[in-house]
């Protein structure tokens, strides 16, 4: 028997004109059906029309990226590249020959040059021809990306360290602008292998940068000269950061003979167990594993003095020569002089110290004399603060090299002029009568150069074995 409700009609059976609570009626359901008919007699080339967008799909799918990309209208690809910014424009246009033709469209161009430089100095001065011709604004970009770069590497310039007596904004200028230094070795094939620096320490008056990861360079006998350069990227943000993929302007810094067999030939300027130390060039130094295991590492230090003009203004070929200013007058006898001295590693500071209005005298010859330290002032022979040792890194492997620093020297006249700017490795040796002028001394570190020579005299103290510069005379 079945369950019957309270007006008594069995559960499982519902009346003929019963609805359900949920969904549509009966009568709805038809006048749907009709509908969607009605509208597929309408259009009968809906349903065709979604087989051939499956098929197309299909088809699509079975195609090469290449030939999809081949099949993409010119105005598609302009709309496409309007969302690059200038580097990565740069490099799309290297893909193919079709690339660089739209990627050089004046419109891409023009829209780059409102969008960068429209608001800066450098990109309100502009005369744009009535018929622009191809590659008008591309140039117009390019150029005024170095004015701006240029421009804004040379600010605030004009403040001057009163310890260095050097600009104060040369190393933070170097670094806002992205500047990087670069090894390019050229071998025998006629080949250059380029190596970016590794690491870059910026110190009061010069920077250090250190290559140590030269696993990709070919065999050091097939290499025959090296070059040391700057990369200057070209573009930036609003927000004055180097574009990602930016090209970069090379400019030459120094141009280095490189013959392994006669570089290794000479003495080193120090040694430690595992590399021996060469002087390659003023301020470079090299590093050779011992028992022939080859190159170690490099490193080069560059004084601030025109630091910027050199790493701007010069080409991959050229040097950037500034001009030699006024020479030293040869009527007056007597200068007063501004100088500071630092000894340091490519890290840290060993000594530095700064004099003011030394005296200088001629000597025969033309040659002039700073006594900065004389060594029988006996309450100004200042202490080292550290070791002289040089820090060295290759890979995985440090060591150090005692005995070999790095000297920074900036004289400026007392008419504000820069007259040596000297930064270059130097070595302690053991010090002679001659060289020690009749005193009693322990060691001494010389430097001579086209700038002049510089002496510094040390002395250790018997029995707290701390170092002391005794005598410190400069010859200009």
């Amino acid at each position: 028997m079945s369950a019957k409700s309270s007006s008594g009609v069995p559960k499982n059976i519902r009346p003929m004109n019963a609805r359900k609570k949920v969904g549509l009626s009966g009568d709805s359901k038809v006048s749907a059906t009709r509908a969607v008919r009605q509208r597929k007699a309408a259009s009968p080339r809906t349903h065709a029309s979604h087989v051939n967008g499956n098929e197309l799909i299909k088809k699509t799918n079975n195609l090469k990226t290449s030939e999809l990309v081949e099949r993409l209208s010119d105005e598609i690809l302009i709309l496409l590249f309007s969302y690059l910014d200038a580097g990565d424009l740069l490099v799309a246009a290297r893909v193919c020959r079709r690339w660089l033709c739209v990627s050089n469209d004046n419109m891409l161009w023009q829209s780059m040059y409102r969008r960068c430089l429209l608001k800066t100095k450098a990109g309100k001065d502009i005369g744009i021809p009535l018929d622009t011709p191809t590659l008008f604004w591309k140039k117009k970009c390019i150029e005024k990306s170095v004015e701006f770069r240029n421009s804004r590497a040379q600010a605030n310039l004009n403040s001057i360290d009163p310890f260095t007596t050097l600009p104060k904004q040369i190393s933070g200028n170097l670094q806002q602008l992205g500047v990087k230094f670069t090894l390019a070795f050229y071998d025998g094939r006629g080949t250059h292998h380029y190596i970016t620096h590794n690491d870059c320490f910026y110190h009061r008056m010069a920077v250090s940068a250190r290559w140590h990861n030269l696993g990709n360079l070919p065999d050091v006998s097939r290499l025959h000269s090296l070059k040391l350069l700057a990369l200057n990227p070209v573009f930036y943000d609003q927000k004055g950061i180097a574009c990602k993929n930016s090209p970069c302007q090379r400019s030459l810094l120094e141009e280095i003979p490189f013959s392994w067999s006669k570089l290794t030939s000479v003495d080193p300027i120090g040694s430690d167990s595992m590399v021996d130390l060469y002087l390659i060039h003023p301020g470079v130094v090299m590093a050779a594993w011992k028992n022939g295991g080859g190159m170690a590492f490099i490193s080069a230090n560059f004084h601030y003095n025109k630091l910027i003009d050199r790493c701007l203004c010069g080409t991959f070929n050229t040097r950037h020569v500034g001009s030699a200013g006024d020479s030293l007058s040869s009527i007056h006898g007597f200068f007063d002089y501004n100088a500071t001295v630092e000894l340091r590693n490519q890290r840290q500071t060993i000594w530095s110290q700064q004099f003011r209005n030394i005296h200088a005298i001629n000597q025969p010859g033309g040659a002039r004399y700073l006594d900065a330290i004389n060594e029988s002032d006996l309450y100004s022979h200042p202490p080292l603060e550290k070791p002289i040792q040089f820090l060295w890194i290759s890979g995985p492997i440090k060591n150090k090299t005692e005995g070999v620093c790095i000297l920074d020297i900036s004289v400026r006249d007392e008419s504000g002029r820069i007259t040596t700017s000297v930064s270059d490795f130097v070595k302690v040796v053991p010090a002679d009568s001659e060289t020690c002028f009749g005193a009693e001394c322990t060691e001494v570190i010389s430097h001579s150069s086209k700038n002049g020579k510089s002496t510094l005299v040390l002395e250790t103290e018997a029995d707290t074995k701390i170092r002391r510069v005794k005598s410190l005379q400069l010859c200009l």
